[in-house]
């Protein structure tokens, strides 16, 4: 059985069952291992947890990069809105997205320090990526860094949406919150 259908196990059970919830054994069961072979891998919950944090920061770190650098030719607000759709997508069908945003959201007391750390990297990542963005674009009236700020914040409340209430409530905020923060930053 190889680690990357151990994580893949791993990351569905703690997005259903949550942190607590998730049980070593049970993940042995299901990549059809013994329990000790697992511990051979990961000889704790909270090491398994960590690796897989940090190995999906990475991942959507890379995520954001690749999108923004892939849509430079888009007008601004193409390329805000693309990212804000594509990003629900990929916590809709992409499990390791879904567990690093539920993870943020909902961070077991003992790695808290260790999610918030990451997650802070993740978003200096999207906020880097943004300013630049908004700094090729001298046609709103925000500063990059306003902008930033500004989009991340909307960005925050739609997560709510997907972390906590459905697709379609995501979809409803989504389409009053961008008209909102369009004309908000137009000159």
């Amino acid at each position: 059985m190889s680690k990357k259908r151990i994580k893949e196990i791993a990351i569905q059970h703690f997005n259903r069952l949550g942190y607590e919830g998730t049980k070593m054994a049970q993940i042995a069961e299901e990549a059809g291992i013994r329990k000790q072979s697992l511990a051979y891998h990961y000889s704790s919950k909270k090491e398994l947890l960590l690796e897989l944090y940090e190995e999906v920061v990475q991942e959507e770190q890379q995520f954001v990069r690749q999108f923004f650098s892939k849509s430079v030719t888009q007008t601004l607000d193409q390329q805000l809105y693309a990212f804000l759709h594509e990003h629900k997508n990929r916590f809709l069908t992409h499990p390791n997205v879904a567990f690093m945003y539920i993870l943020s959201f909902i961070t077991p007391l003992e790695v808290h320090d260790f999610v918030l750390a990451q997650y802070r990297t993740y978003l200096g990542t999207l906020k880097e990526e943004l300013a630049a963005v908004f700094t090729r674009h001298s046609d709103i009236r925000l500063s990059p860094e306003e902008a930033t700020v500004a989009f991340v914040t909307v960005m925050d409340g739609l997560d709510v949406q997907l972390v906590y209430e459905t697709r379609q409530s995501y979809e409803q905020a989504l389409a009053i919150t961008w008209n909102v923060f369009w004309s908000g930053i137009q000159r």
